[in-house]
């Protein structure tokens, strides 16, 4: 039985939850409806720069209920949750919930996901790289495609004597210390990602027109099977899919916090071969017209508060 079907069996799918902003490297007060989160980020040191964006905590109080969608951004994250439990909403019906209470890890996502707040806010976590996770799990990553998953599944008591030490820890810095201190000792013990998936990432990152996934294997010299299972292992997407992704993400920094945008440029400058194509791949990926995000569109690129 897979790690996914053995966590369903405890809870179903939990959540995925950062408020983050990439430019910050200090603390920052995030208002939302009338009322303020702090929200701190830390880079790592540069063991685990390869493997991991950077650290991250948010912490507030919330009297009444927030609720936000939170789009795929080609990104992992582990969370230790120290305040109170959060529900994770169904896209398809937000009657349908989860209650999600101590730590979790969300995998590689290909649609939104929804998640209320309210209470007690405290939550510590890690931004992964694209196939940043595969060194701390060992896990095939694709078992945690659109999936939030309870880290105790995972690792056991191991995780929750570390969620003990962090609520115990007198500040920020010193569970930023806690949590690097827990990623370099796992992360000695674990492969790496191969040199085919780390090329492959580092060219569909930097490629803006279409990516051939055919160039790639014959450039790296591996068939094409064996890299959609090295993908799979290693990223939790395969090559394709993870180029579309990127695409679309390129869309959503384009056009930042702009009033108007012209989406035909943007199409073009994006990579896509025209208005409509864009059109079709924003509307897969967020299940919003580009017009539609726009009315939605926070402080927070990726995160849009919903009813």
């Amino acid at each position: 039985m897979s790690i996914v079907n053995r966590a369903r069996q405890r809870s179903r799918p939990l959540l995925q939850r950062a408020l983050r902003d990439c430019c910050l490297t200090a603390g920052r007060a995030v208002r939302t409806l009338g009322f303020v989160l702090i929200h701190r980020i830390r880079p790592v040191s540069p063991a685990l720069a390869p493997h991991v964006e950077h650290l991250w905590v948010a912490r507030g109080y919330l009297p009444v209920r927030w609720r936000n969608m939170i789009l795929p951004d080609g990104a992992m994250e582990l969370i230790i949750n120290l305040g109170d439990p959060q529900n994770l909403r169904a896209l398809d019906n937000p009657a349908k919930h989860t209650i999600f209470r101590h730590s979790w890890i969300s995998g590689e996502r290909t649609a939104p996901i929804v998640i209320d707040e309210i209470s007690y806010v405290h939550l510590v976590g890690v931004r992964l790289r694209v196939g940043g996770a595969w060194p701390f799990l060992g896990i095939p990553l694709r078992e945690f495609t659109d999936h939030v998953v309870e880290l105790e599944t995972i690792f056991g008591r191991e995780i929750n004597d570390l969620r003990d030490q962090l609520g115990e820890a007198p500040d920020d810095d010193s569970r930023f210390d806690l949590v690097e201190a827990w990623l370099t000792q796992r992360a000695r013990s674990r492969t790496q990602p191969t040199r085919s998936v780390s090329y492959a990432l580092r060219i569909i990152h930097g490629e803006l027109d279409a990516v051939r996934i055919g160039k790639i294997v014959d450039t790296i010299g591996i068939s094409h099977k064996h890299l959609l299972r090295e993908f799979d292992r290693c990223v939790g997407l395969s090559p394709k899919l993870f180029a579309r992704l990127c695409a679309f993400q390129r869309v959503i920094r384009s056009v930042g916090h702009t009033a108007e945008v012209d989406w035909a440029d943007t199409a073009a400058t994006c990579g896509y071969h025209d208005q409509a194509h864009l059109i079709h791949e924003f509307r897969a990926f967020s299940g919003l017209t580009p017009a539609n995000y726009l009315t939605k569109r926070g402080p927070f690129l990726n995160y849009l508060e919903v009813e």
